[in-house]
């Protein structure tokens, strides 16, 4: 490592050229402090201080007050200070890729006054990860100003895992000192009781809530829903059984895949009085080292072993993250009130929950971010984006899980391979198979939480729902159909997805996920799909082909837009409901012989390595054939963004008067678009991002000003292949030529990509263009056209540090500019209402906003039961 570029390095001429521009770049210089005085460059507005060795942010830089952008990203710093408050014009933060835990209160302030933030790839302990995942600024600005009157908090979830019938819950009462009971019933759900244990290294009590899982195969889809990174699991097996019956592997494994392979995890034998444990610890302690910490043996009636046992609980509780990190006594209060509730009422209303916060002294909003928080925690089960859901507050998860067991246990829908009557609904939910009982008034709810969870959804006569768990074992008859006049020219593409471990239930996931396509294809292991766009069929397979092999291939004249909607799919449900697992993506080899399928396949990452380097061709060391490079990745790896919207605008040009053309480029520009906003949701997604401008008053095209500084900007609706105007969502601006030009190559970028959908709206699956916002669109997006024709690219930022050149995302110049129109949205909006617009996950991942008309399709409210 080289000697530090002191302060009196920055040269006269470096110093004129940030005044002049108000753009210092320092990166990659290994800074340790700033080499340069406030007072030598006062109007400076970006500084690049990234891959630097920081570790703190210079007293120095919170005397920049013009200062808009600052960038220290892969430093060393270790916290955050609050004087960055004094920073009050920042529109851009990146803190990334440092060694940060936690965030100060003040930073508050710069996210409510619409400060981008970026502290990814730093190890922040919780709540933060999962407030961040949110992508909320509103939540995340909600929770750090509590901070100001945290005190420190000690507890955690204790998660009791196994087989039935081997102990979980008399182990958890015993734990708790109660005495042993004979034939206890089978738990049936979940049961969460709470258990205080000492801290092993300070003079305090740690709280300690046990989640007694059921161990019946039926209730494990379920169950996954409320594990956690926070919490300390115990896998129970039965000694008198031997670990092999009682799955020991497969649990600890479930635990990875579910949670990450630093989940930590204790193995505890039970009936050790009767028979001694026999158990291959070592072997099983090499398979998974961060996660397994201990092995224990127990025997609940004799009470050997339990006090061991909870002396490592303890031990093993107090070294996970949230011990001891602050929360506000007010949202304390709140929450110790909603969960004592849960002893009188496993639900409460919304408005019940609502009450409490605003006695402990929350605001709306703060009340709004902790029910966020205690959902993301799995004290309760909680969807305050779900407009059929956003009134009930699950306060007891048994209760819940319980109830969908019920539908998952029926008889009458297995028989019936998953088809949930829903008139048969009272008869499930009101004689439950332990003799449980719901009102009524609940099962429209559960119905709905069915769905949220992927676990059912509603056919198509609305009188049915099908549950993907139950469906036939047996594969059904297939017969890819292309009856259309381009039948000739039919693309193929395949990828297939190794796994390095069984996924339950992702097929299950799958086609609920997908169930717009459905055409009654489904089985255990696989599910036929066809999108109906104008005459052509677009159809898809997505088969477990073994259980670590899931193959998917769609067939189509245009097969893009559908292929990728499920590759993304498939991609965002492996990372996000299994962060543990470890997958690759392979191409398969076109090849097809007189013996069939060649059978060979090519590693995504060694084609897109191939044509990084510009190399078009490669051979299949099976059938010796020679593929193109492009056409293999068509689907995976698209070129930059705006390389390929070029691309079309001349095959537009080249084939305007031929309409099959035409109509097989508007597919094209669809998942042209659809590409966009995936690129753009890696940069901004707490907030719309399509939109037009245009000057307010023009009276045409050849007399416009383009110099006035009123304008009328106008949102659209991001509904996948439905994109649209919403000539509600609009504002009148003023702003200046300086703002349009820092604003220039995202508006340059919209402007083509839109221009790309509007002519050929009639030709993209299922367009409700009518005349009058067509037109509208229309004279929006050529005034737009044209006042982006006369704004220049603002070339500074071109010149940030070096930055990853992997194709489909946005080049450093239109991100930054995208992050200035969100700076501006969020400063003029700070209600957030968008003209109506809502945030919508996709089935694919990304997150869209669309209008009160599309938002039904992504949640259709609570159904209406007979």
């Amino acid at each position: 490592m080289g000697e530090p570029l002191m302060t009196n390095r920055l040269d006269s001429d470096e110093i004129r050229h940030a005044r002049r521009t108000g753009f210092l770049n320092l990166a990659g210089r290994d800074l340790r402090e700033l080499p340069f005085k406030a007072r030598d460059i006062p109007n400076l507005a970006v500084l690049v201080l990234s891959h630097n060795a920081f570790e703190h942010i210079p007293t120095e830089v919170f005397r920049l007050t013009k200062l808009e952008r600052l960038d220290m990203r892969s430093n060393r710093l270790t916290y955050v200070p609050g004087a960055l408050e004094a920073l009050r014009n920042l529109k851009e933060l990146d803190l990334s890729a440092n060694r940060i835990i936690s965030l100060p209160p003040e930073m508050a302030i710069l996210l409510r006054q619409g400060t981008l933030v970026d502290v990814e790839l730093n190890p922040l302990a919780a709540p933060l990860p999962e407030l961040l995942q949110r992508r909320s600024s509103k939540d995340l600005a909600a929770y750090l100003e509590s901070l100001r009157e945290g005190i420190p908090q000690y507890e955690a979830k204790v998660m009791l895992l196994g087989e039935g019938n081997v102990g979980k819950t008399s182990l958890a009462a015993v734990l708790r000192g109660e005495r042993f009971v004979h034939n206890r019933a089978t738990t049936h759900g979940i049961e969460i009781r709470t258990l205080k244990v000492r801290h092993p290294k300070q003079d305090l009590q740690l709280t300690l809530r046990t989640w007694d899982f059921g161990g019946q195969e039926v209730y494990r889809i379920t169950h996954q829903f409320f594990f956690g990174r926070r919490a300390l699991y115990l896998v129970v097996w039965n000694a008198r059984e031997g670990q092999e019956q009682n799955e020991v592997e497969g649990w600890i494994r479930r635990i990875c895949l579910r949670v990450g392979k630093d989940a930590s995890t204790l193995l505890v034998a039970t009936h050790s009085a009767e028979r001694h444990p026999e158990l291959d610890y070592p072997k099983l302690r090499a398979m998974f080292p961060e996660m397994l910490q201990g092995n224990y043996a127990v025997d609940s009636y004799t009470f050997e072993g339990v006090s061991a046992l909870r002396k490592a609980i303890a031990a093993e509780a107090a070294r996970l993250p949230q011990m001891g990190l602050a929360m506000n006594s007010r949202w304390i209060a709140a929450r110790d009130e909603i969960l004592s509730m849960a002893q009188r009422e496993p639900q409460i209303t919304f408005e019940e929950y609502a009450e409490v916060c605003e006695i402990n002294g929350l605001s709306a909003d703060q009340a709004n971010t902790l029910a966020e928080l205690l959902h993301d925690l799995g004290l309760i089960v909680y969807y305050g984006d779900d407009l059929g859901l956003r009134d009930v507050v699950v306060l007891n998860p048994e209760w819940l899980t319980k109830a969908i067991g019920y539908v998952l246990e029926d008889r009458i829908t297995r028989e019936q391979h998953g088809v949930l009557e829903h008139r048969r609904l009272k008869e499930i939910w009101l004689n439950g198979p332990d003799g449980g009982s719901y009102p009524t008034k609940y099962h429209p709810y559960f119905l709905r939480l069915m769905e949220k969870f992927d676990v059912s959804y509603r056919l198509a006569d609305e009188d049915s729902s099908l549950v993907a768990q139950l469906v036939p074992h047996e594969r059904p008859t297939l017969k890819w159909q292309h009856l259309t006049p381009l039948a000739e020219s039919l693309r193929k593409l395949s990828l297939i997805c190794e796994l390095s471990d069984p996924v339950p239930g992702v097929i299950a996931w799958l086609t609920v996920r997908h169930h717009r396509f459905s055409i009654g294809k489904h089985w255990r292991s696989g599910v036929f799909l066809r999108h109906n766009i104008e005459e052509y069929d677009a159809e898809a397979l997505i088969e477990l082909q073994s259980e670590r092999q899931l193959a998917i291939e769609v067939r189509a004249p245009s097969p893009d837009l559908l292929f990728n909607v499920i590759r993304d799919s498939v991609e965002d449900l492996l990372t996000r409901r299994w962060p543990g697992l470890e997958y690759r993506l392979k191409v398969p080899c076109p090849t097809v012989g007189p013996d069939g399928p060649c059978g060979n396949s090519f590693p995504l990452e060694g084609l897109i390595r191939l044509r990084e380097r510009n190399r078009r061709e490669c051979d299949c060391l099976e059938c010796d054939a020679e593929h193109d490079v492009s056409t293999l990745l068509t689907g995976f790896a698209p070129p930059g963004v705006s390389d390929e919207i070029e691309q079309i605008q001349e095959q537009l040009a080249d084939v305007a008067e031929d309409i099959k053309q035409l109509e097989r480029i508007a597919l094209e520009s669809a998942g042209s678009l659809r590409r966009v906003i995936k690129a753009v949701n890696t940069e901004v997604a707490d907030c719309p991002r399509l939109f037009t401008l245009r000057q307010a008053s023009p009276t045409g095209l050849n007399k416009l000003n383009f110099w006035n500084d009123t304008y009328r900007l106008t949102l659209w609706c991001e509904h996948a292949a439905q994109w649209h105007i919403c000539p509600d969502a609009g504002y009148t601006m003023q702003q200046s030529r300086k703002w349009l030009v820092q604003v220039a190559p995202y508006l340059n970028l919209i402007a083509k990509t839109l221009c790309l959908v509007v002519p050929v709206a009639g030709a993209a699956a299922g367009a409700t263009w009518n005349e009058q916002l067509s037109s509208q669109a229309q004279k929006d997006l050529e005034l737009m056209k044209a006042l982006t024709d006369q704004l220049p690219t603002d070339i500074r930022l071109e010149q940030d540090a070096p930055t990853s050149e992997a194709s489909g995302q946005l080049t450093p110049a239109q991100g930054a500019a995208l992050r200035n129109f969100r700076y501006w949205l969020l400063k003029t909006d700070p209600q957030q209402g968008f003209g109506g617009l809502r945030r919508v996950q996709a089935p694919s991942g990304e997150l869209l906003w669309v209008c009160p008309a599309h938002y039904p399709e992504y949640d259709p409210g609570l159904p209406i039961l007979p």
